[in-house]
């Protein structure tokens, strides 16, 4: 009898055993059952991993396998005559399954469609039975399996699932004429019976996470056999003994300045909430402090105590952030509390994380095996992006859906939750409530302006007791209300300048919400003001990476004697751990401005209270509602109308009635999304981004002899003709992240067909050496450059929001 091979050298029998194990581990290790037995879930699962590549066993197949160089047709694809055959013993199966006639039709053609689909991504489900054009060459393909080798592997099947298939009898069900027919037309009615008439959303939610849970699963289960070949890093099992261990070694038990006391009053406080409300039942979790009171470790310490409440032994701890600069931040964190640990433990995934998957301190992953592991977070701990977490939920794309079974039994923590744009509260909250119920997750919402995606109290419990009574500890910062009328440009300037005569030692930071502005602002100031006695910072995306590390670094430990003054956008607001005497913020809508208020006075550390001033500027109003949105900025100034300045232990009075308002919008706002999501429309559910593609292009600054070096390597391998785009792929990788440290991308106006550099891209990337440039222009005091202090062109200022 002939060997019939998957791969190269390899038995099909072998890798579909080893993919069937996968996906057995995985329905085990996951304790909900998407409404069905448990078992059922496991044998569908099994089926789908066990002949997901049985296709492969006709002998088109396994003569492209021997001469893969030579021209082949189409009948060497194995995907759809795998996934007929899955069809037919998913049918068999549950004949004795005790389910009814919908629950049988739905689940075996669920199985169908994740074979069907498993080397690309997920259709639209009420199209996915059409088959009858392929009829003619599936009988071709049928026809050319040896009947005796494979019967032999479908004993193995057999005996695992307690039922009898026969190949033969499978060929001839197929062979039946109306075989094609019938079964679309099944499909049809019950698409318009259920998804159009009869199911509530809940149950129609279920339905398209059933589809993720199982397409990710075998996804999963059969890439890490080409890949890792049964290499599983051993996960490690983590406690809150971490945490508490560390905190006793840095002395945050013992009772020290206000502040400190007050945050270990809230950490305690929400540990001892968990004790006391955790239930099993009850999925969603809030904290909610004012800035500066560590939800960083005290949410970690939520997550570790809800495992062990939740009995989530083998679950993961997803921390999902908005911003890369803020997961940097915060993992330095967590690699201390776990003391420098290994990636089975700790974890970072983002597009510019570094590509290496670390085992031991000598033992690292070869570069396919570690970005693999790395994107399906094989980790105890994942500290990730918000786009990574949610376009995982909200998707058809199969490499996003390789990590999507790592999220049964996890803990996820969603920081600065006041993020996530309001228009798509509505299918974020489908999604959640879909894995909390169906991949037993619980969610820690964290922000110090909780918006109100969940509503409070009745799908949500906040941990932090009296939470009221933090904000009203503090008197860091008073919001000024300069927004009853607009001003010019040039007299907000004229005014932040009086201030800074009359206040020579307070630091200041101003926020405007464009570029354009910023610039404008920086330059009027540097240039009025006494360098003697001032240091003056700019702080946006027309400086690299690279600059405003150097630059936040150096605003939050130089001690020259200098007062500091910052320009900047609204990219300073989350996560850069700066405190100044006093804040100047354009018209934002309110979320945003107080987390720019955090950025005063933040560890209680000024003299008197920090005044934070809010104005409304002529020249941004147009394009405040452009970048924001209008409604957004409208619904902040009827929050605001009535005040002249807000304390800050008013602000939590003042963001729970913007947020009142927001809400109103996301309900009614018209969420395709949730719409396609609930009709099993894959194709178009699988558009969703977090973050809307805009027209950019990209300039690499040649900044210092660093960023010339890795310009140079990046040739090499884009120039490389030994090397194929894999490989060119692979190489890059490795100087990824530093690569982008000099890169500035910059957005194409609406008008334009490009950002108007006098001279042509090289590889996607106009390159540009500082030392030999002539046309700059701003000192923008980073000191990092070679010879220069700034850059930005003048063809591209206007160009420039």
């Amino acid at each position: 009898m002939k060997t019939i091979e998957s791969h190269p050298g390899i038995p099909l029998v072998n890798h579909l055993s080893e993919v069937a194990k996968n996906c057995l581990k995985i329905a085990n290790e996951n304790t909900t059952d998407f409404g069905f037995d448990r078992k059922i879930k496991a044998d569908l699962l099994f089926i789908c991993g066990f002949y997901h590549d049985s296709g492969k066993a006709t002998s088109y197949f396994q003569n492209y396998l021997k001469n893969p160089d030579k021209p082949h047709n189409s009948l060497k694809n194995h995907s759809l005559p795998s996934a007929v055959f899955v069809l037919y013993v998913a049918q068999k199966y549950l004949r004795e399954s005790g389910l009814t006639k919908d629950e049988k039709f739905l689940l075996s053609v669920i199985c169908f469609i994740v074979v069907r689909r498993h080397h690309g991504n997920l259709g639209n489900f009420n199209i996915e039975l059409g088959i009858d054009h392929f009829k003619e060459d599936l009988e071709k393909q049928f026809k050319s399996i040896d009947k005796e080798a494979i019967q032999e592997i479908i004993q193995i099947g057999n005996e695992k699932l307690e039922i009898s298939v026969d190949w033969s009898n499978f060929v001839n069900w197929f062979e039946d004429d109306e075989f094609s027919k019938e079964t679309r037309l099944e499909l049809i009615a019950f698409y318009n019976l259920n998804f159009q008439k009869k199911w509530e959303n809940p149950k129609k939610s279920k339905t398209y996470y059933l589809f993720l849970w199982m397409f990710g699963a075998l996804l999963f289960s059969d890439k890490s056999d080409v890949i890792l070949a049964g290499k599983f890093p051993e996960i490690q099992n983590l406690n809150l003994n971490y945490l508490t261990e560390f905190r006793e070694d840095k002395g945050f038990n013992k009772s020290s300045t206000a502040i400190n006391n007050l945050k270990n009053e809230a950490y305690f406080s929400v540990l001892k909430s968990l004790e006391n409300q955790f239930e099993t039942s009850k999925h969603f979790y809030s904290i909610t402090l004012p800035t500066g009171l560590g939800k960083t470790l005290t949410s970690l310490g939520a997550s570790l105590k809800l495992k062990e409440l939740a009995k989530l032994k083998e679950g993961k701890i997803i921390i999902a952030i908005p911003f890369t600069s803020i997961i940097d931040q915060n993992y330095e964190v967590y690699r201390e509390v776990f003391n420098d640990p290994d990636n089975s433990l700790l974890l970072k995934h983002h597009h510019l994380a570094e590509p290496k998957y670390k085992e031991s301190e000598d033992a690292v992953r070869d570069s396919q095996e570690s970005q693999y592991l790395i994107e399906t977070w094989q980790s105890s701990v994942v500290v990730t992006t918000f786009v990574q977490l949610l376009e995982c939920l909200i998707t058809n794309n199969k490499t996003k859906l390789l990590k999507f079974s790592a999220l049964s039994n996890s803990v996820i923590i969603l920081d600065e939750v006041q993020q996530i744009p309001h228009p798509i509260w509505e299918v974020i909250r489908q999604a959640f409530f879909s894995i909390a119920e169906h991949l037993n997750c619980y969610i820690i919402l964290m922000s110090a302006t909780q918006p109100l995606i969940f509503k409070p109290e009745e799908e949500i419990t906040e941990l932090v007791e009296n939470h009221q009574r933090y904000f009203s500890f503090f008197n860091r910062t008073r919001l000024v209300n300069k927004t009853k009328k607009s001003i010019p440009l040039d007299e907000f300037t004229e005014a932040i300048l009086e201030y800074c005569l009359d206040n020579p030692k307070k630091d200041v930071l101003i926020i405007l919400n464009t570029k354009k502005t910023t610039l404008e602002t920086y330059r009027n100031i540097y240039k009025s003001l006494d360098k003697e006695e001032n240091e003056i910072f700019y702080l946006t995306t027309l400086i690299t990476p690279f600059e405003r590390k150097k630059i936040i670094d150096k605003i939050k430990t130089e001690k020259n004697g200098k007062r500091k003054i910052i320009v900047s956008t609204q990219l300073v607001e989350a996560g850069v751990d700066i405190s100044v005497d006093t804040v100047f913020r354009a018209l934002a809508p309110l979320d945003s401005i107080i987390q720019a208020a955090g950025r005063a006075n933040r560890y209680d550390e000024k003299d008197g209270v920090s005044e934070v001033y809010l104005y409304k500027i002529e020249e941004l109003e147009k394009v405040t509602g452009f970048i924001y949105g209008a409604d957004l900025i409208k619904k902040t100034e009827n929050v605001l109308k009535n005040y002249d300045a807000i304390e800050e232990k008013e602000y939590l009075q003042l963001i729970q009635n913007y947020f009142e308002q927001v809400k109103d919008l996301s309900v009614y706002s018209e969420n395709k999304y949730l719409k396609s999501l609930l009709a099993l429309n894959f194709e178009e559910t699988g558009n969703f981004q977090l973050i809307e593609d805009t027209k950019v292009e990209s300039i690499f600054i040649g900044l210092n002899e660093n960023a010339k070096e890795v310009w140079r390597k990046f040739l090499e391998i884009k120039e490389d003709e030994k090397l194929d785009i894999f490989e060119k792929k692979k190489a890059f990788a490795s100087i990824k992240a530093e690569f982008y440290d000099y890169v500035l991308n910059i957005n194409i106006p609406y008008d334009a067909e490009d950002i108007g550099l006098p001279f042509e891209p090289t590889l996607g990337f106009y390159y540009v050496d500082l030392e030999s440039q002539t046309v700059p222009i701003y000192n923008c005091n980073t000191d990092f450059t070679s010879n220069r202090e700034g850059y930005v062109f003048e063809g591209i200022n206007t160009l420039i929001f």
